[in-house]
This record gives structure tokens, sequence and C-alpha cells, in this order.
């Protein structure tokens, strides 16, 4: 098992095949139209993060963080999007999306920025188990991404949960 980081730009072929094999495991809408997203630069950008668990020298779990700004009081910062959390199904319940979510948290604090995902509300308290806090829908806005989902938060300051945040999450 090894677990890798790499920036869309040092990624192979076989890797972005991979990705978008596993998933379309969850997310099946085809293998091209997985590779044609993954090529689209709304989505993901020759400069965000890609981590993911190898066995087997095959791609078992996944995540893509990618950097995007977000404002708060009239001043723009940046911020790691978490996207796409996913862990191939034969290999659920065998403790490697915990593994992926250490690597991800301690990522996001070796980078000194906030990180910010959207999900579903059964998804809350899975990532609550690894410090990500839940936003109030009154107090953040996502700009450019129409959603109904739950914003959360990690590494963000305790003072600026509670300032009104524009999160921006196809720019970068």
């Amino acid at each position: 098992m090894k677990f890798y980081k790499k920036l869309t730009l040092k990624l192979k072929k076989k890797d972005i095949l991979e990705i978008a094999k596993l998933k379309n495991s969850h997310w099946n809408f085809g293998i091209s139209s997985q590779l044609s997203w993954f090529k689209n630069k709304k989505y993901v950008s020759k400069n965000d993060f890609h981590l993911f668990l190898k066995k087997n020298e095959k791609i078992i779990g996944y995540v893509q963080l990618c950097k995007r700004k977000y404002i708060i009081n009239l001043k723009e910062k940046k911020y790691y999007l978490f996207r796409t959390l996913i862990v191939l199904n034969k290999e659920r319940n065998r403790k490697f999306a915990k593994k992926i979510m250490y690597e991800v948290s301690n990522f996001i604090k070796q980078k000194k920025l906030p990180g910010f995902l959207l999900c579903k509300k059964n998804l809350i308290k899975f990532y609550e188990k690894y410090g990500w806090i839940k936003l109030t829908k009154k107090k953040f806005k996502v700009k450019d991404h129409k959603t109904l989902l739950h914003g959360m938060t990690y590494n963000l300051k305790k003072t600026d949960r509670k300032k009104n945040i524009k999160f921006y999450y196809n720019e970068e």
C-alpha cells in the first residue's frame, strides 16, 4: 500500500485513466465523460493536487485538492477545495478513507491554508471525525457553483468562520 501526492501536470495518462475508472465506479457517467471532466480546466487545473492510495499498483482511493480563492472582509485569500473523495467499493470498510483523510489534513496544515468542501447531510458526521467544521448556511456562499449541499471547513480561523465568506469553486 502506497500513498501518492501529484500535481495534475505530473500525472501519467495511466493514472488519469485509473482515476476516471474509479470515479466512474461511483458516478456512472461513462469513462469518456469522466476523462472529459478531468480535461476541463474549469474542474481540474494543472496545479491541482491529486492524493491517491495504491494497492498492488492499482488506485483504490482518491481525492482532489484544488487551490481556489475566497473573499472575506473584502480580502481575497486562497484555500484548498476538497473534491471527490472516493474509495473503491470492494475496498471500503478497511479504513482507507481514514488514511486518506489524515493525509489530506496533514497536507492542508502543511500548506497553511484552509480547506473547504461541499457534502450531503449524511456525510457531515464523517468529516467532523477528521476535524472539519460545518458552516452555517447563512455564513457562506459559493459564487460560481449552484449548490444545496452543506459547506464545511478545515483549518479556517474560528473568527473567520463567523464572518460571511464567498468561496469560488471553479476559479483559481
